[in-house]
C-alpha cells in the first residue's frame, strides 16, 4: 500500500491492545499509523517506514454506563457506530468533524479533526482518558475513566493532534451528553461583504446560543444551528435579526449541514486553517481576498483557500495550520509552522516519548523547521 506517497511493505491489523503492543514491540523499523484513512494527508510528509498500522480491527466498545453518561473505546471504532450506540440512550457525542461518520475515534483525536459543531469544544474537551502504546511496546495510560478524573497529568490533550508520532491510541474513554430536546438551524444569503460582516456582528450581539455558526465566502452566505430544549430552540430562532431567513427543523437540516461538508470539501487547495479572533475575520478575509472560505464565526477559526506565496505572510500574525494540501506544497511549507518556545517543547517531547523517530517519522514536529 502507499501512504501520503511512500510505499509500505507490510501492514499489521492487531485484534487488540496487547497485539497492537506485541506488534510495536517486536517491530524494528519505522511505523506509520492509520485509522479509516480520511485524513491520511494531513501532517507533514512522511518519511520512509517499514510497516504501516491499521487500527480498524480494534473496533470494540468496550463499557458504556448510559448512567454515568461514559463510553470506553477501542481506537478503531467509528464515529457513527459510536453515535449509532449512544443514540438508542437518547445520548451523544457532540463531535461532527468534517471528515465525517467513518472517521475512527482515535484518527480523530490523532489529527485533532474538528467541524462545524464548535460550541460545545473539540475532541480534546470530552476526553476523559486514553491508553497509548509507545514506540518500544509499552502502554501508558493517562487521566481515568470517570467523568470527575484527577488521576496524574493530561496527557490525553498532548497526544490529541499530535498524529500518533508520541505514541499509538489504543483505548478511549469518554464522555458524552444528553442529545438535545430540539434543534433547528437557519440560513441567509446577503447581497455583499460588508452586509455579511454586519450580520455576524447582529448575531454575535444578540441573546443567542448557537451550536454551530458558519459564515462561507465568496456567496456570503450564514448557516446557523440551535440546541437545546425544544422550546429555547424555538425562542432563538424568533430572535434572529431581521433578514430573509430560511429555516430549517431537525428532519430537514442535516441536508443544510451535508451542504457545508461538501463545500468544505470543495475549497481549492492549499487550504489553511487560521487562528484568529472573531473580530478579526473580516479583516483578514479582505487583505488576503481568498477564492473561497469558511469561518467559524463564534470563535475566530477561518478556513480558507491561499497560495504558497501568502502563508508566511499569514503566520507572521497568526497562527496557521495546513488544513489540507497537496504533497508538493506540504514539501516545502511546514504543516504547523512551529517556531520558538513551541516547537522546543515538542521536539523535546518527541524526543523523550519516541527518541528513535520510529512512529510516524516526518509527520509532526520533526517534520517542522522552528523557523
Amino acid at each position: 500500500m502507499t501512504i501520503d506517497g511512500v510505499d509500505v511493505r507490510r501492514v499489521f491489523e492487531p485484534g487488540s491492545t496487547a497485539e497492537l503492543a506485541e506488534m510495536i514491540g517486536a517491530a524494528k523499523g519505522p511505523l506509520a499509523p492509520f485509522g479509516s484513512g480520511t485524513r491520511l494527508s494531513f501532517g507533514n510528509p512522511l518519511g520512509a517506514v517499514d510497516a504501516a498500522v491499521d487500527t480498524r480491527r480494534l473496533d470494540r466498545i468496550t463499557e458504556y454506563v448510559p448512567a454515568d453518561m461514559t463510553v470506553h473505546v477501542e481506537a478503531g471504532v467509528r464515529l457513527g457506530q459510536l453515535q449509532d450506540t449512544l443514540r438508542e440512550q437518547n445520548q451523544m457525542l457532540p463531535l461532527d468533524p468534517w471528515c465525517g461518520r467513518e472517521a475512527t475515534v482515535g484518527g480523530i483525536i490523532a489529527t485533532n479533526s474538528q467541524g462545524p459543531f464548535r460550541a460545545v469544544g473539540t475532541i480534546r474537551d470530552w476526553i476523559l482518558g486514553m491508553r497509548v502504546v509507545h514506540a518500544d511496546g509499552r502502554t501508558s495510560r493517562t487521566g481515568g475513566r470517570v467523568v470527575k478524573n484527577v488521576t496524574g497529568y493530561d496527557l490525553a490533550k498532548l497526544y490529541t493532534g499530535s498524529l500518533g508520532s508520541l505514541g499509538v491510541i489504543a483505548e478511549v474513554s469518554l464522555k458524552v451528553r444528553a442529545r438535545y430536546d430540539g434543534t433547528a438551524s437557519a440560513r441567509i444569503r446577503l447581497p455583499d461583504f460588508a452586509s455579511a460582516a454586519d450580520m455576524i456582528r447582529a448575531l454575535r450581539a444578540a441573546p443567542l446560543d448557537p451550536v454551530s455558526l458558519i459564515w462561507t465566502g465568496p456567496m456570503n452566505e450564514i448557516r446557523i444551528r440551535f440546541g437545546e430544549h425544544a422550546s429555547a430552540v424555538r425562542w432563538q430562532v424568533g430572535q434572529l435579526p431581521e433578514g430573509d431567513w430560511e429555516t430549517f427543523d431537525s428532519e430537514s437540516e442535516p441536508d443544510l449541514w451535508d451542504d457545508a461538508r461538501a463545500f468544505y470539501d470543495r475549497l481549492p487547495e492549499p487550504v489553511v486553517r487560521v487562528v484568529a479572533r472573531p473580530s478579526q475575520v473580516p479583516d483578514v478575509v479582505s487583505r488576503f481576498r481568498p477564492a473561497a472560505w469558511m469561518a467559524h464565526a463564534g470563535n475566530g477559526i477561518l478556513l480558507m483557500s491561499s497560495t504558497p506565496e501568502q502563508i508566511p505572510a499569514l503566520r507572521r500574525e497568526f497562527p496557521v495550520v495546513l488544513e489540507r494540501a497537496s504533497l508538493g506544497v506540504r514539501t516545502t511549507i511546514p504543516t504547523f509552522g512551529m517556531r520558538g518556545v513551541g516547537y522546543e517543547t515538542m521536539r523535546r517531547l518527541k524526543a523523550a516519548l519516541d527518541p528513535e523517530g520510529r512512529i510516524n517519522p516526518g509527520r509532526h514536529v520533526d517534520g517542522e523547521t522552528g523557523e
